[in-house]
């Protein structure tokens, strides 16, 4: 099938790693022999030279374009907002901090059109600090057991359908949008297929998943997603 897939970059602070990151998935696109393809890099506020990287990448590259946000808005909000912006067929992201493996991309890319969403996994939880492994298994299996799901992973580069997760409203930007996306339009009967993803050691900087805003974010998240999803049985017409 040909693949048209838009590609969401979002980047903070990350002069140095964001062109190698582009680069990377550039040539993954390539050597998965897709040409019908935008990437929007999403230059958070950055107080370094982020934002003239990626415009110098835009004028390389007449598929990428740059998006500059005038405050910091984190993740969340960059994804969701490159989501309802993507004119592809798919849509996903990849990090701008140049840590993803480029296998784990042609895992994702390689499985496009085989169902409306790509979930990768963690297949190397071992490079993870003992704390943070258990949390996350913790996490996935308070949401499995909620929701009547079975996946093993929530929080990776999913990519989907783009027609579908436009239709997804999203209460949060916190570390629980993606769950979110995906729990509803799972629940909705969108079909989905996971693939492995490696996962590679942090240069720089403990994850932020454990100060206590963000564990309350989660938290209230969770119980609204919950209420709505489980004892209100709302559900969105994905098709």
């Amino acid at each position: 099938m040909n693949k048209s897939v838009s590609i969401i970059i979002p980047a903070y602070n990350e002069e140095k790693k964001l062109a190698p990151a582009a680069e990377m998935v550039l040539d993954r696109l390539s050597g998965n022999n897709i040409s019908d393809f935008e990437i929007i890099i999403f230059n958070d506020a950055s107080t370094d030279k982020t934002g003239e990287v990626a415009d110098k990448l835009a004028e390389k590259y007449s598929q990428i374009k740059v998006v500059h946000n005038p405050q910091n808005m984190n993740l969340g909000y960059n994804i969701t907002r490159g989501f309802r912006m993507a004119a592809k067929e798919y849509v996903g992201f990849v990090p701008g901090d140049n840590e993803t493996a480029p296998e784990s991309l042609d895992n994702i890319f390689g499985a496009l059109g085989k169902a409306d969403i790509i979930v990768p996994y963690i297949a190397n939880y071992e490079v993870r600090s003992w704390g943070r492994r258990v949390l996350s298994k913790t996490y996935i299996k308070i949401i499995n057991t909620a929701f009547g799901l079975k996946m093993r992973y929530y929080n990776g580069m999913c990519f989907f359908k783009t027609s579908m997760v436009k239709k997804v409203p999203v209460s949060t930007f916190g570390f629980a949008y993606m769950t979110e996306i995906l729990v509803k339009m799972l629940k909705s009967g969108a079909p989905a297929f996971e693939v492995p993803m490696a996962v590679l050691v942090r240069e720089r900087g403990a994850t932020k998943a454990f100060r206590m805003k963000n564990i309350v974010s989660v938290f209230k998240t969770f119980l609204t997603l919950f209420w709505n999803v489980q004892i209100l049985k709302k559900r969105i017409e994905l098709a």
